[in-house]
């Protein structure tokens, strides 16, 4: 071996730690604490990071480096800023809708809208204050001319599912369930996948079922959605066999069985941010129809959502047919009305021939 290679063990010539100047982080475990981090204080304070928030925990030495950090994530699209600041502070883009309508609704100083027509002039806003005379005009009519058109191509999504099934009523006492806060039902609590599912329990049996999944709704229009929609039921019918100890499946009835007596249909319509500054939120009641206009935060982004509240009150099975094959459910209602005619024609025609008994008769007079 040349003693002329070795490598020289001078501490002078240990190379200088340039994380501070150049930090790229090379693992996704940073990426996701950097995420959980950001959330947790937002959560909690409701405030962004800064530099200093990276040092208090830890993850940065210095003010350099905890900025190089934030600022790498920011390229990146896990972070974002809504305004220059000093010191600048980052936010989580994955609740991007969410902070943005906490900061533009409490900065702008504008009213709710209410419910009523859309305004024709600037003069027809009732606000006290004078910039809400631009935005809220200019945003109906954005609205209008520009975001309700195309409703047509969004597709139809439905949430906010309600169903109804009954079990024995010995199951109510021997349930050791905390009491639901509107009324004497029982209540438990059950979360599948992105969605909440509420179960209550009355003592005659009856059991009531609520989902909570405005922020996820189901598309509801292809057969892969059709799978996905029945599958979601299957999860809420086993949550009801495991907490009844139904492993014999005697008790709970078939999904297919069960009544749907609510349930929200809607289309969401992406847009910007700013339309938080308009509060928009405008509800109607047309004979048996409730519909709503709103917008909403979904995580990241900002849509308009149309909504339409239905009370179908039919079984599961019905239901399904009824959105992913209305077609089918046509056809049925015409061969049932045609084999009801042909009866009517037979009955009709004995009588002509003088064949027909008096109930064939009555039976006609009836139909």
């Amino acid at each position: 071996m040349n003693l002329n290679n070795l490598p020289l063990t001078n501490p002078k010539f240990t190379p200088l730690d340039l994380a501070a100047q150049h930090f790229v982080p090379r693992s996704h475990t940073n990426l996701n604490q950097i995420i959980e981090i950001a959330i947790d204080e937002y959560k909690k304070h409701g405030n962004g990071l800064t530099y200093m928030s990276l040092m208090n925990r830890g993850l940065a030495k210095t003010k350099r480096q905890a900025q190089n950090i934030l600022k790498y994530y920011l390229r990146k699209g896990a972070l974002f800023t809504p305004s220059d600041k000093s010191p600048q502070v980052y936010y989580p883009s994955c609740l991007k809708s969410e902070i943005q309508k906490c900061q533009l609704q409490r900065n702008t100083p504008i009213d709710p809208i209410g419910v009523g027509l859309l305004p024709t002039s600037p003069s027809d806003i009732k606000s006290k204050h004078p910039l809400s005379h631009c935005i809220e005009y200019m945003s109906y009519h954005t609205l209008e001319g520009y975001i309700l058109p195309l409703l047509p191509k969004a597709p139809l999504l439905v949430h906010n599912l309600h169903l109804k099934t009954k079990i024995i009523p010995e199951c109510y006492s021997e349930l050791n369930l905390p009491y639901y806060k509107k009324n004497h039902g029982k209540f438990h609590e059950e979360i599948f996948g992105k969605t909440k599912v509420d179960y209550i329990l009355y003592s005659s049996g009856t059991v009531v079922i609520h989902t909570a999944c405005s922020n996820y709704p189901f598309r509801v229009e292809t057969e892969e959605d059709r799978l996905k929609l029945i599958g979601y039921f299957g999860q809420i019918r086993a949550g009801l066999i495991n907490l009844l100890n139904d492993r014999h499946e005697r008790i709970v009835s078939n999904i297919s069985d069960w009544e749907v007596t609510e349930c929200d249909f809607n289309k969401d319509v992406k847009i910007s941010d700013f339309f938080h500054m308009t509060a928009l939120k405008i509800r109607i009641k047309h004979l048996d129809h409730l519909l709503g206009i709103y917008v909403k935060a979904m995580k990241q982004d900002t849509v308009l959502r149309v909504e339409e509240t239905k009370r179908p009150n039919m079984r599961v099975a019905d239901f399904i047919t009824d959105i992913f094959n209305p077609m089918e459910k046509f056809r049925l209602e015409q061969l049932e009305l045609r084999q009801k005619i042909d009866e009517i024609y037979d009955i009709v025609a004995k009588s002509l021939s003088g064949h027909s008994s008096p109930e064939d008769r009555k039976e006609v007079l009836n139909n």
